[in-house]
């Protein structure tokens, strides 16, 4: 939902459901719309209020949703925002829901701000706890600096990158063995959800689906699932740059929001090429760090610890070492199958059955 010149909706909040990367619901719910400012309210933002003067306050703004400091807000809420809310009790729950359903903000993707008419605009995107594809915040606010709006959505749009003509120079070929099918990849969102989200970019998420399916049975435990257990192996020749482990595996639908990626492992390829392997069982990562892996070797196999709701292989590219400071990078592999056809260079996308010549 935009906010538009003379017509200012009022909050949009959804609630999503902890939900790694393969599915999982999405419930909205949304205040009353405002009425329509009057002509004689329109009028223009002194220039005074510049850019980065509207960035500063969005950031506090932001900061004082994170911190559930509805009192500070609720001083700064304008007409329009105070009869959205109702009252600073409503305000305050929707700060606890907030944080509830998403968790806390641990890096910031993108942030903008834009002026129409007496409006001020500040928009926020980042990467939360409990909701790695990225979470939007939007504020709007008159020219008395009163606030008019807040809403809080997962992220619509693809990340800003440096990386979209990047080339991979490692010859990568796919981190498992058999065929497994791509829950989510490729460049746009529809394609892939992890592509809000700045390292990210172009990620893969991974698992072994039949029949429509990826479990047996009821799916209550990780052992149901088809790939839960199977080995994850490098794509290319490199150096172990990290390793975390010890974490416990989820029960499918739970997730462990301490830890993004759960237990992981990155390999060094050279040339500022980096793999990172997340949700890994416990236990089982065959590598440690500094250690030299050769391509095709086992070093961890397929679990659901972290910020995952059911047992799969996240894997990305990326241009650092830590996941926290990296923009993703192209993922993109060499002599492999997608749907049985032969790729010599090619980059997964959502729906393909892929795996190693």
């Amino acid at each position: 939902m935009r906010l538009a010149v003379l017509s200012l909706f009022a909050l949009s909040f959804l609630a999503v459901a902890p939900d790694h990367e393969t599915g999982g619901g999405v419930t909205t719910c949304t205040g009353k719309e405002c009425g329509e400012l009057r002509g004689e309210e329109m009028f223009e933002l002194p220039e005074s209020k510049s850019s980065h003067e509207a960035l500063e306050r969005g950031r506090r703004l932001s900061q004082s949703l994170y911190h559930c400091n509805s009192s500070s807000l609720w001083q700064q809420a304008g007409p329009d925002f105070k009869r959205n809310f109702g009252t600073e009790a409503q305000l305050l729950a929707f700060a606890r829901k907030l944080r509830g359903d998403f968790g806390d903000e641990v890096r910031l993707i993108d942030e903008t701000t834009s002026a129409t008419g007496g409006v001020r605009q500040y928009k926020r995107a980042g990467i939360f706890t409990r909701y790695a594809r990225g979470v939007e915040i939007e504020w709007s606010w008159d020219a008395k600096d009163q606030l008019i709006s807040v809403q809080a959505h997962p992220a619509t749009k693809e990340a800003p990158s440096p990386n979209l003509d990047y080339q991979v120079h490692t010859r990568l070929k796919p981190p498992f063995e058999g065929y497994w099918n791509v829950l989510w990849g490729g460049r746009t969102i529809d394609e892939n959800a992890h592509a809000a989200v700045s390292d990210e970019r172009f990620a893969l998420d991974l698992l072994i689906m039949r029949g429509g399916r990826s479990y047996d049975g009821d799916g209550k435990k990780n052992e149901q699932y088809f790939c839960y257990g199977k080995n994850v192996i490098a794509p290319a020749p490199g150096i172990v740059a990290e390793v975390r482990d010890g974490m416990l595996d989820n029960l499918p639908g739970n997730v462990n929001p301490s830890e993004l990626y759960g237990n992981h492992v990155v390999i060094d390829h050279g040339g500022g090429e980096f793999s990172l392997f997340g949700h890994l069982q416990k236990g089982s990562i065959a590598v440690k760090k500094g250690q030299l892996v050769l391509s095709g070797q086992v070093i961890a196999k397929a679990g659901n610890s972290g910020v995952s709701t059911e047992p799969h292989l996240h894997y990305q590219l990326m241009d650092n070492a830590e996941w926290v400071k990296a923009h993703g990078l192209p993922t993109q592999f060499v002599e492999y199958l997608a749907d049985g056809r032969a790729v010599e260079q090619g980059e997964p996308k959502r729906g393909q059955v892929i795996g190693r010549k």
